[in-house]
């Protein structure tokens, strides 16, 4: 029994820094039509750690409990049954079966948090979690000045799209598979140490700098999934602590934070145009800060200069050379050998067609799901949607994926799963108000919710489903942490 305890504990310990290599490294297992097969860390993680809670809760007599609790369980078998009419029945298998471990572990966090868990325990665990965080951050900025050296992708673990050839400064995806996972990943961490930094108690410093760092870096991955996601916390977080404290005891601390995540990102927009000066595009300091602003704008905020076309006079032959050109009969140079180098960046601003590719796939999406009284209701199975808008002719290759998690989930288990989704989460959010961090956990789950609009699937954002839980038990002591009743008692 101690043994299984013991274990269990170390896993749990390991977990949040676990986390962060949800892609690096990988191992590959081959691919099909639909999909490829591959196991991450957290993966494995997530079946080593499962094991060993089924045989913590069997001797604690815990299994039960989850029988028992058989509402929350309404939306995952339903899910499961759905693949009975899925046309990809192995990938609805595959889901399923991590959607299950991921219940699992959160129940048996939870359920098991009084025989493992206490004060030291916990305070032992963020310390991970931050301290990974900052490692990781670390790596994210040390990407950016390989890249810009030059060392390989291969090396540096850029994705394709991440090089700075793309916008002309690097944006780093860490571990993970893309920047918009990274960034993601940086949500928890950037959330907690703002709701620390808040708390009227010692090392408020501590936690300033570390949000200070996680945001910074989250502006550095460039996701604007991510970025927004983070955004609308911050505001649910600073309304929450407002509304339930006052202005007046709060608005100073309030004000730092907000004003922290200022200059995060004046600091990141000066190392991303510092990027842009030093790298291998044509791009400058200035350019790079205008199209940082423009992308992550929507193409709102626009200070690119505008190219005009000067009249040209087709009766002055004109020849070009590599580094010179001759105009009106004088020969003119044209830089230097350095500079005829470099290339322009593939994207000069705001990228329109990154946004038109999600509204296009959720279009699909509620096309297919409307097609039919059976898609309406019960969806095209778990795992279908990918065939279901190739078999519609709405895309060629049946590996896309609806880049909205709620598009995705109302076109493979239609209205009925829609409706079990809102009847577990409305039963979370009445277990999590009873909490003392709720405050927290609400802001989570909202930042959470929204990143969910800008991608699908499990297998890269364990991460989402596991934090909560996770959070839960590193902060729930009430007397250390519960910011509202200390803000108060002051």
């Amino acid at each position: 029994m101690e043994k299984i305890k013991k274990t269990y504990r170390f896993l749990l310990l390991l977990f949040p820094a676990v986390l962060y290599f949800s892609y690096f490294p990988v191992i590959a297992l081959g691919k099909d039509a639909t999909m490829n097969f591959e196991l991450s860390i957290p993966l494995i993680w997530l079946v080593l750690f499962d094991i060993i809670a089924l045989i913590l809760m069997s001797l604690r007599k815990k299994l039960v409990l989850f029988v028992q609790k058989w509402i929350y369980l309404l939306f995952p078998v339903f899910a499961s049954l759905s693949i009975l009419w899925s046309s990809n029945v192995l990938r609805g298998v595959l889901t399923a079966g991590i959607m299950w471990a991921l219940y699992i572990a959160v129940f048996a966090i939870v359920a098991l948090k009084d025989e493992v868990m206490n004060a030291d325990f916990g305070r032992k665990m963020l310390k991970v979690f931050l301290g990974a965080s900052v490692v990781v951050c670390a790596w994210c900025f040390i990407q950016c000045v390989l890249d810009i050296v030059g060392v390989p992708r291969e090396c540096s673990l850029l994705c394709q799209g991440c090089v700075s050839v793309m916008f002309g400064f690097p944006h780093p995806n860490g571990f993970a598979i893309e920047p918009q996972f990274m960034g993601n990943l940086l949500l928890a961490p950037a959330i907690i140490t703002g709701w620390l930094a808040l708390r009227l108690r010692p090392r408020v410093k501590c936690y300033a700098a570390l949000f200070f760092i996680f945001v910074a870096t989250l502006f550095l991955t460039f996701s604007r999934g991510a970025i927004y996601a983070f955004g609308v916390g911050l505001v649910f977080l600073t309304v929450f602590v407002l509304v339930k404290n006052g202005w007046g005891k709060m608005w100073k601390r309030v004000g730092v934070v907000c004003g922290l995540v200022i200059l995060s990102f004046a600091l990141t927009l000066n190392v991303q145009g510092v990027l842009a000066e030093l790298g291998p595009t044509n791009d400058t300091y200035r350019s790079a800060v205008v199209k940082v602003l423009n992308h992550l704008s929507l193409g709102i905020i626009d200070l690119r200069e505008k190219v005009s076309e000067a009249p040209v006079d087709v009766d002055t032959p004109v020849a070009v050379a590599s580094t010179e050109v001759v105009v009106s009969g004088e020969v003119v140079e044209v830089g230097d050998d350095e500079d005829s180098t470099k290339e322009d960046a593939v994207f000069d601003g705001y990228v329109v067609e990154s946004t038109e590719k999600r509204k296009m796939m959720t279009d699909h999406a509620l096309a297919v799901w409307r097609s039919g009284f059976k898609n309406v209701m019960f969806g095209v199975g778990l795992g279908g949607a990918g065939r279901a808008m190739q078999e519609a002719g709405l895309i060629d290759n049946a590996n896309e994926i609806v880049q909205n998690q709620y598009a995705s989930i109302l076109l493979e288990m239609g209205f009925m799963g829609i409706i079990l989704l809102v009847v577990l989460l409305v039963l979370i959010i009445k277990l999590v108000i009873k909490t003392p961090i709720n405050s927290l956990l609400f802001t989570l789950f909202v930042a959470y919710g929204v990143s969910l609009f800008f991608f699908a699937g499990l297998p890269n954002a364990l991460h989402i489903y596991l934090m909560p839980a996770i959070i839960y038990v590193m902060l729930e002591n009430k007397d250390r942490y519960d910011t509202i009743k200390v803000i108060k008692n002051k």
